[in-house]
């Protein structure tokens, strides 16, 4: 530190006081050398003093009112330059007539030869008392309320006004070289006033004289306020770069820097420049402030990115790149105090909005209830159960009715007031983000729903409010990770492209070996085909969503499930291999009492190609007779007549020779059965005995699938409507109107197109399966999201599950989401079953 700075001279760096603090006047008792004044004034004591004079709070006695007196130093009486700056002072000021500047009232000598003006007294607090009360009221990374009422946003509107005050004076061609906090009051009532005018300049030039001698640097550093000609005046901490070096002509992008200087101090709760030494003056000279962003840290208030950009461009080093005049400034921060009172508006609507939510959420969780109480009791009862027995039920589904009817009030009553947030901030993060994720949800529902036309609708107001959250969903990929056990499978691609109202693979594509992570992919729908040496070739069908990732964790998982790959031999000529993974269940509304959709593991299991033909079930009724247990055999067999509820000894559907054989015969149409056609008329009890028999000869632990297998076997993970795809065709499964000929049961091979992502047979058309689970109307058990294989016991009397379309029925009656009951001695002439097991086993 030069030794020649006198005492305080660090702090007179930083910060110098030339104007009143606004504090009451010190009492009289304690001044000492008070000047004589002339008649008109009572002297009431000093109020501040500094390096171009003092302020001394008087009574007019004229006027009868107590104003603030500056009076000259003895310096400026005794020096011509200091008197003619202290003259001019008063002229600069005077000229001024602006809300934001104190008038002058009045200028003469005093009879000891000082100059002196009043001016209006002002009482209140400096800018930078504000600023600190601001900052210390802080807390939990935003601004609250000070306790002295200020906020931020009053804060910054303040010193728009001060910008303000300032641009008036450029647009005078006066420009003030010394503006900082302390000479910016606060009035009691608001009022910002910026005073010390005592060192303010014309513009253009550099010195009292104009004479460009430039500045003594070391001078400035010995008092930042010195006056004298050529010298650098002003106080270093809020100095332009020009205006420290001195000997360039005055502009007003001076003032503009020193005002972006106190902006930092708002935005940042404390100064740029911090010392007030000669290092300080290099610092403002060489290098500047540091960026706004790198002076927060995690503790700061959030500051508003616009107000860090003004703040940034107001202390550029460059004149030039600075706003033009402290106008300009102002207009800046116009425009985002308009635009924040626009956002603050907007934000108050918009909490209306979420206020809603809470309303809404009640009465769907509330309607859903309803629903399922309804339909629970629903479930209980018969067809032919009386009416009354009904009505609760019913009085439920109404309530639910109504209900859902209010959410839709509610839920337009809540976009209507996100949309009148947004028409006064159209730019409202918050606003966008709701309604993005709302019509990222309906984009969903229509999709499950099948409603493409709703689907592309909710997308493009999706894309209209999106800021970049969905952008994932809104690109169309999606990532597949797929593990396999053994590891090392060789990946081969096939996507599934509807072509003629069928979805057809195309565009195979090798993939490379397992194991696959995130492997980008265009979402839709696709079949892995898994090869590996010594296992079966395994299709696996995927579903690719929209900023989805389809990877196969099992619940209670957290790694992706490896498929496994049975090993060669381990599945039968007849039999498909559904792996274990994810499908979505139910929800088609046109399928007969489908389940509600809901996204569902199934573990893997084998099921059969075809269903079991009649050339096995005689192989079956043949060796019951052959091992003597001919009343068994014909319990089992086929029976009719069509559609007869038969639970005693009918008349068989089949024929038996002289050694007792059974054989074929006519069906109900009276065309001749065939050996590949699917055995019908047979009970539940039958299909069962079939499986237990057939089970013991190839040791192996079959069954009938549950409904959930059966319907994941039949449509894969796509939810489609029919194993081919979306669209019911009869002529591509045996159904009614797929031929000219009266409707008819057919070889289980007859219809090719008839045959699921895994190569299940026969799901739309021929006949229906027994499934081996209770009908219920809510679907089997699940254990979370887990199907549980439970099977009926044999003497349930309970109405079993039957899946899929038969040769009896129309198209959207063999829908795969459909689902029918029936007893378990039930026989139809429509009703077959085919096998199931699990794999691996459990």
């Amino acid at each position: 530190m030069d030794e020649r700075l006198p005492k305080r001279a660090e702090d007179l760096l930083i910060e110098r006081t030339v104007s009143p603090t606004l504090p009451a006047a010190e009492p009289r008792s304690d001044d000492r050398g008070a000047p004589a004044l002339t008649e008109r004034y009572e002297d009431l004591g000093r109020i501040a003093r500094g390096g171009s004079g003092e302020v001394r709070r008087v009574l007019d006695r004229v006027l009868g009112r107590p104003v603030a007196m500056k009076v000259s130093s003895w310096e400026h009486v005794e020096s011509e330059p200091g008197l003619r700056r202290f003259l001019r002072e008063v002229q600069i000021t005077s000229s001024l007539e602006h809300p934001g500047i104190v008038p002058v009232h009045d200028r003469g000598t005093l009879p000891d030869g000082r100059v002196f003006f009043t001016m209006r007294e002002v009482r209140g607090r400096t800018f930078g008392d504000v600023i600190r009360d601001v900052h210390d009221s802080a807390g939990a990374g935003r601004f609250q309320v000070s306790e002295s009422g200020w906020t931020f946003r009053r804060l910054v509107e303040s010193f728009t006004r001060v910008c303000e005050t300032v641009g008036y004076a450029h647009s005078k061609a006066v420009v003030h070289r010394d503006l900082k906090p302390s000479n910016l009051m606060v009035g009691p009532f608001g009022e910002v006033l910026v005073m010390d005018w005592g060192i303010a300049c014309t513009r253009g030039t550099v010195t009292d004289h104009g004479d460009a001698t430039g500045g003594d640097a070391d001078a400035a550093l010995l008092d930042p306020v010195l006056t004298r000609t050529g010298e650098v005046v002003g106080t270093v901490a809020y100095m332009s770069p020009e205006q420290a070096l001195g000997g360039v002509p005055v502009e007003p992008t001076s003032d503009v820097y020193s005002l972006g200087l106190v902006l930092y101090e708002i935005l940042v709760g404390r100064r740029a420049l911090s010392r007030g030494d000669r290092s300080s003056w290099q610092w403002t000279v060489q290098s500047g402030p540091p960026p706004v962003r790198s002076a927060l840290d995690a503790s700061s208030p959030a500051v508003p990115e616009e107000l860090v950009e003004i703040c940034e461009r107001a202390i550029r080093r460059e004149p030039e790149d600075r706003y033009a005049h402290a106008g300009a400034l102002a207009e800046a921060l116009r425009s985002w105090l308009d635009g924040d009172l626009r956002r603050s508006e907007a934000l108050e609507i918009h909490e209306r909005a979420v206020a809603l939510e809470p309303a809404i959420a009640e009465a769907r969780a509330t309607e859903r209830e309803l629903r399922a109480r309804a339909a629970a009791q629903l479930a209980e009862l018969r067809s032919f159960d009386p009416d009354h027995r009904k009505l609760p039920a019913w009085q439920l589904e109404d309530e639910a009715d109504a209900l859902a009817a209010e959410v839709a009030r509610l839920e337009t009553t809540w976009l209507e007031t996100l949309g009148a947030a947004l028409e006064r901030d159209p730019d409202l993060a918050q606003a966008h983000a709701r309604l993005a994720d709302c019509y990222h949800a309906k984009v969903l529902e229509a999709e499950a729903r099948r409603q493409p036309l709703e689907a592309a609708r909710h997308e493009h107001l999706l894309r209209r409010h999106d800021r970049g959250r969905h952008a994932s969903f809104l690109s169309g990929t999606g990532e597949l990770t797929l593990v396999t056990d053994p590891p090392g499978a060789r990946v081969v691609l096939h996507r599934y492209r509807t072509e003629g109202r069928r979805a057809r693979l195309v565009d195979p594509t090798e993939l490379g070996a397992t194991p696959l992570s995130g492997v980008t992919l265009p979402a839709g729908s696709y079949l892995v085909e898994l090869c590996a040496e010594g296992r079966e070739v395994v299709r696996y069908p995927v579903r690719i969503g929209r900023g989805e990732r389809w990877e196969g964790v099992r619940p209670g998982s957290s790694e992706p499930t490896a498929v496994f790959l049975p090993a060669r031999g381990t599945l039968g000529p007849d039999e498909v291999y559904v792996p274990a993974g994810w499908f979505v269940a139910g929800g088609d509304p046109r399928a007969p009492e489908p389940v509600a959709r809901r996204r569902v593991w199934v573990d893997g299991f084998a099921i059969g190609r075809f269903p079991v033909t009649y050339t096995e079930y005689l192989a079956y009724l043949d060796d019951l007779v052959a091992r003597g247990l001919e009343d068994e055999a014909l319990a089992r067999a086929p029976r009719q007549p069509l559609g007869a509820f038969t639970e005693g000894a009918a008349e068989l559907a089949v024929t038996r020779d002289a050694r007792g054989r059974f054989g074929l015969g006519d069906d109900e149409t009276g065309r001749r059965v065939e050996p590949d056609w699917p055995v019908a008329l047979v009970d539940w009890h039958g299909a069962n005995a079939f499986l237990a028999w057939l089970g013991a000869r190839t040791h192996r632990a079959l069954r009938l699938p549950n409904e959930l297998e059966w319907e994941k076997a039949a449509r894969g993970v796509d939810e489609r409507s029919y194993p081919w795809g979306m669209e019911p065709e009869p002529t591509w499964a045996c159904l009614v109107g797929s031929t000219e000929h009266a409707p008819s049961r057919c070889g289980v091979g007859a219809y090719p197109v008839d045959e699921s992502p895994y190569g299940m047979r026969g799901a739309a058309g021929n006949v229906r399966d027994w499934c081996t689970n209770v009908w219920r109307h809510d679907g089997p058990t699940l254990v979370g999201d887990v199907l549980s294989i439970d099977a009926a016991p044999e003497d349930d009397a309970s109405l079993r599950v039957l899946r899929g379309g038969c040769w009896s029925t129309v198209p959207d009656l063999a829908r795969a989401a459909g689902r029918f009951g029936g007893r378990p001695t039930d026989r139809f002439a429509a009703l077959g079953f085919r096998i199931a097991r699990s794999l691996p086993p459990r």
